[in-house]
């Protein structure tokens, strides 16, 4: 778990890893606001068929904080993966 991630976003996280696969971050320009959005996009377990889920996690004005959260998280997975 990330201290960086509110607690709700830390839940929702932590369930995706339960449920989910095929994980990966993104970090995504929010509207035409100069806010920015770090979400977990990942296949439903169960349906192999199923569209990807997005979910955003945390919202900021700061693009490079949310990249560095996001490379944080995908070596924890790794890390964990292994």
């Amino acid at each position: 778990m990330d201290p960086a991630l509110p607690p709700d976003a830390q839940a929702a996280l932590e369930a995706v890893r339960r449920q989910g696969r095929i994980l990966r971050f993104e970090v995504k320009k929010a509207c035409e606001q100069e806010r920015w959005r770090l979400k977990v996009v990942y296949a439903p377990g169960g349906d192999p068929g199923a569209p990807p889920v997005q979910l955003g996690l945390l919202w900021s004005e700061d693009r490079d904080g949310l990249r560095a959260l996001a490379a944080r998280l995908r070596a924890t997975l790794d890390r964990a993966a292994s």
